[in-house]
């Protein structure tokens, strides 16, 4: 099974997320390495899900860790022009989803991987693959992962999402709320004898709106921090006073902005329009909590990157999606670089696809990064001293 087969197996797997099944994956990169007999670790996650991993041990004492994800979003209710789960090449590309985000990145890791394998190529760093379950809603996978290698360490993290192979340092952070408003019912036709959620619900709306005014910041190059209320739900029917209401917050965050000063404000401005009697009861839940991360463009694996490509003086870039780089190596201790062949402007998107030559330049990057990797850097660090929120 040649490089672009071996992609479009992997694309006619369904791990939409969820449920996940990323254990399916899994079976591919296991059938992969007993026909080549090359050495991995699975982690069972139950119903269905697991990590992969294989290491090579290289003649040096630093590591380099190459990190995806093995789920998808869900391919949605649009109707695709070529079917999701097809494989299907069209004009030098293949369509799928997940073809950008991210299994051509994960299998291009994975292949570089193999190919130094194959031609019995002792690497100097210790190399390591992981594939992880989870990335897309809570990065179960690589949570896992740092619960059973607490004294795992690693000099430089790189992880394949799509970033239309550009060098990419950093990623925002996000934080998602749900917020509650509450009240009491009564007839649509005496509102005075109720509390309207809704109504109140839009007060909240409003200090988010003031909020996001004098939250918002701009670091290069993750460009600037964001807010929108994303979702809403209240009321039973119309003839009804609604007791509740509910939002989703959608936050992404740029250094030095921290999460929890953030919702430690809110939360006082939300406790003022008790006081001015504009809201009866509230709830703030936190759903998600990724901080951004930053590698500075002067790190060795950066300068390495950006040699491979011929780019030494060349812009260095950020994206605005977390990976699981957030949970891996969330107060940057770690030099990270985010590279991979996908399009991320085609990531969730229907008719999702990754140009074949980008997917095979993608392979032959990581292979070159893997056999050049600077091991003159100074120090390690540890995935659990660097792992958790």
């Amino acid at each position: 099974m040649d490089d672009v087969h071996f992609l479009q197996s992997l694309l006619r797997i369904n791990s939409s997320n969820p449920p996940g099944n990323e254990h399916e994956v899994t079976k591919a990169f296991i059938e992969r390495c007993k026909m080549n007999e090359l050495p991995f670790k699975v982690t069972n996650l139950g119903n269905n899900r697991s990590n992969f991993e294989l290491t090579l041990k290289g003649t040096g004492d630093k590591h380099l860790f190459f990190c995806g994800h093995m789920d998808t979003v869900s391919p949605g209710e649009t109707e695709w022009t070529y079917p999701p789960f097809s494989g299907e090449i069209i004009d030098n590309k293949i369509y799928g989803r997940g073809a950008s985000d991210m299994k051509s990145g994960l299998a291009a890791m994975f292949l570089a991987i193999e190919s130094i394998y194959l031609e019995k190529i002792t690497p100097i760093p210790t190399i390591t693959f992981l594939a992880t379950a989870g990335e897309e809603v809570d990065s179960c996978g690589a949570r896992a992962f740092l619960e059973e290698t607490e004294n795992r360490t690693i000099d430089a993290l790189v992880i394949g999402e799509p970033t239309n192979e550009k060098v990419v340092v950093g990623h925002k952070g996000a934080l998602w709320l749900e917020i509650t408003t509450f009240g009491k019912t009564a007839h649509g036709s005496m509102p005075d004898q109720g509390i309207n959620a809704v109504d109140h619900m839009v007060h909240v709306i409003n200090e988010l709106t003031s909020l996001k005014l004098t939250w918002t910041i701009a670091k290069e190059p993750l460009g600037s921090s964001s807010l929108a209320v994303t979702m809403i739900e209240g009321g039973i029917q119309t003839n009804v006073i609604p007791d509740r209401c509910i939002i989703r917050v959608d936050i992404r965050t740029v250094p030095p902005q921290a999460h929890e000063k953030l919702i430690e404000e809110l939360r006082g401005k939300l406790d003022k329009l008790i006081e001015k009697q504009k809201l009866y009861e509230y709830k703030l839940t936190k759903v998600l909590d990724r901080p951004s991360i930053i590698t500075s463009s002067s790190a060795d694996l950066i300068q390495c990157a950006l040699a491979i490509k011929g780019e030494t003086d060349a812009q260095c870039f950020g994206v605005s999606y977390y990976t699981d780089g957030a949970v891996l190596n969330p107060r940057s201790e770690i030099p990270t670089l985010i590279y991979g062949p996908g399009d991320e402007k085609l990531a969730h998107q229907p008719n999702e696809s990754v140009a074949i030559d980008a997917f095979k330049r993608s392979i032959e990057f990581y292979k070159n990064l893997a056999l050049s990797f600077d091991t003159t850097m100074n120090g390690h660090k540890s995935l659990a001293q660097g792992g958790t929120e």
